[in-house]
């Protein structure tokens, strides 16, 4: 059995196929929503637009909060910002719609011409690539990036995560494993990097900013490995694309 690993730097490259993607936006997007599930909460709507998440909230039934970022900072009238420390001590609500910078939109983006999209980041690891390893021969990770442009912390994350794809690819019967140039780039990448994600997060521009604005504590959390074993689904819901935690 041959499997396929493949990185894609940026949601806007022209995309091969892949039977699964896994999505990573480190910092902090796909920690948070991992975070969200870690934490007991149910249903995530991610949508692209700040306007759009509050319509939604006005629209659907029942207590809906609201969580996200623009430029790091909660926006006016959200429930939540998007850091996951703080949503763990103040706890997860049941349901809550999700809008942020880069990673909703990359979810929102991977799901074209791709049956299963799953979010993936330091935290889950393992078990994200494991349940990727399960579902398609063929796998694709997809990093948010930085407003359009290249993230370090996303792509040494996926770099990572290519060498737990090789790893566990065996167990599950592979007996040949091929990586696109994305994936020996990432690999490479985190070879030369890591292990450390948090030191790779904290010398990243985003990660920059974050400290700037005073969420070095989301910087350590963001960088810690296989701490979580939820595997958040993109799913429908309502009319619409859901995640839902597993």
């Amino acid at each position: 059995m041959k499997y396929v690993f493949d990185v894609a730097f940026l949601p806007s490259e022209k995309l091969k196929e892949h039977e699964v993607r896994i999505v990573v936006d480190l910092l902090r997007a796909s920690t948070q929503i991992t975070t969200f599930f870690d934490c007991g909460g149910s249903v995530l709507l991610p949508v692209k637009e700040l306007k759009e998440a509050a319509d939604l909230r006005d629209k659907l039934s029942g207590d809906w909060k609201v969580m996200g970022e623009r430029g790091g900072v909660k926006p006016e009238d959200f429930d939540f910002g998007n850091s996951p420390v703080e949503l763990m001590q103040s706890g997860a609500p049941d349901n809550a719609i999700i809008t942020t910078s880069n990673g909703t939109n990359a979810i929102l983006s991977a799901v074209s011409g791709c049956e299963r999209v799953v979010v993936g980041c330091a935290r889950n690891a393992e078990s994200v690539c494991w349940d990727a390893i399960c579902s398609g021969k063929n796998i694709g990770i997809i990093c948010a990036g930085q407003n359009g442009e290249f993230s370090l912390e996303d792509s040494v994350c996926a770099g990572m995560m290519i060498e737990k794809l090789l790893a566990l690819a065996p167990s599950n019967g592979a007996d040949e494993m091929e990586l696109t140039d994305g994936g020996m780039s990432a690999l490479a990448l985190w070879h030369s990097m890591g292990p450390c994600i948090s030191e790779v997060c904290s010398q990243s521009a985003h990660g920059k900013t974050l400290s700037e604005l005073g969420f070095d504590n989301d910087i350590f959390f963001c960088g810690e490995i296989d701490e979580s074993s939820t595997v958040p689904l993109l799913t429908e819901k309502y009319g619409m694309y859901a995640i839902i935690g597993r």
